[in-house]
């Protein structure tokens, strides 16, 4: 296998593999819950609604998105100082093109944080 060939299989393999990745401990940490949840159920007979409901929802911080709009717009300064550390002159234009994609996003990310309604938290 010549290196036109290994290259983007090992990029693409990766990609595939971080995202099947992702799926699998979701699903781990899914199946773990609803075991806990089951054997409450099974040593007392009844579940408290506040506990699972607890359990269940996914606390993020109010400050989440701005925690990662920031670290989002960390990596696209990254990749432009990358593109201005590399010698050849023509690297900087791909890559602020490649710092685009999470700079814009995280610039949304911080967006959601000032603009979007938030619940009360107790």
């Amino acid at each position: 296998m010549g290196e036109d060939v290994l290259i983007p299989f090992v990029v693409f393999g990766s990609l595939a593999v971080i995202v099947v990745s992702a799926f699998y401990f979701s699903y781990k940490k899914r199946t773990v819950v609803y075991d806990a949840i089951k054997v409450a159920i099974e040593k007392t007979g009844t579940v408290d609604a506040a506990l699972v409901e607890a359990i269940i929802r996914d606390n993020v911080g109010p400050y989440a998105d701005l925690r990662k709009g920031i670290i989002l717009i960390a990596v696209a300064a990254a990749f432009i100082l990358l593109g201005f550390s590399i010698p050849d002159e023509e690297a900087v234009g791909p890559m602020i093109g490649v710092a685009s994609f999470p700079g814009l996003i995280g610039l949304a990310y911080v967006a959601f944080h000032f603009f979007a309604p938030r619940e009360a938290t107790v």
